[in-house]
């Protein structure tokens, strides 16, 4: 079971990159199953929400952090030391194409973005994560969540969807109303251990 530190979305620095909610953090940080010592990519890193949860729950283990925006490659780098997370490895650059630069085999994958080449980025991911792993994708459009679980079929076992819809209480005028955030679909799949 993955160690989760759970941040608030306030102790995070924010920009105008998107962020993954708090609660959808925990759940994929969760769904993950994220292991001491384990590596871990996050592709699409955006402010490092993900990136910061995933490096709390893999330490000592390390945690690359993929993104091709300039200002979200900022916050990465601002959240880093905001959250002294030394086993943060910044790439910056787009994805499948930066992901060479990742030597070591990997064992959990997070993807918060496919960048207009998501069957690349599976491609990548069935290769290099070791027997045993995970991959864990993160979408917010019916046709993205549609086209990665398609593929995943194709490159992972025991492929599962689900769809999130948080809404959280806000106080307005002394009583309490829930406010909706986006609904978000989680695709997780697993790379089959080998047989000997």
């Amino acid at each position: 079971m993955s160690k989760i530190a759970g941040y608030k979305d306030e102790a995070y620095i924010r920009g105008k990159a998107p962020m993954t909610k708090r609660e959808i953090r925990v759940l994929t940080i969760s769904l993950l199953g994220i292991e001491a010592g384990n590596v871990v990519v996050d592709i699409g890193a955006g402010t490092g929400g993900l990136t910061m949860e995933a490096a709390y729950a893999a330490a000592p283990g390390r945690v690359y952090a993929v993104e091709a925006k300039e200002t979200a490659l900022e916050l990465v780098q601002k959240n880093k030391e905001h959250f002294k997370a030394d086993n943060v490895m910044i790439v910056p650059g787009k994805a499948p194409q930066v992901l060479a630069e990742i030597t070591e085999p990997v064992d959990r994958v997070i993807i918060g973005g496919s960048g207009g080449n998501m069957e690349g980025l599976f491609k990548w991911c069935k290769e290099k994560i070791r027997a045993g792993g995970r991959v864990v994708a993160n979408f917010v459009t019916l046709e993205n969540a549609a086209q990665a679980t398609t593929l995943m079929n194709q490159y992972f076992e025991n492929v599962e969807l689900i769809q999130v819809g948080i809404s959280r209480g806000e106080g307005i005028g002394g009583l309490t109303m829930l406010k909706a955030s986006n609904p978000i679909f989680i695709i997780t799949g697993d790379v089959a251990v080998k047989e000997s």
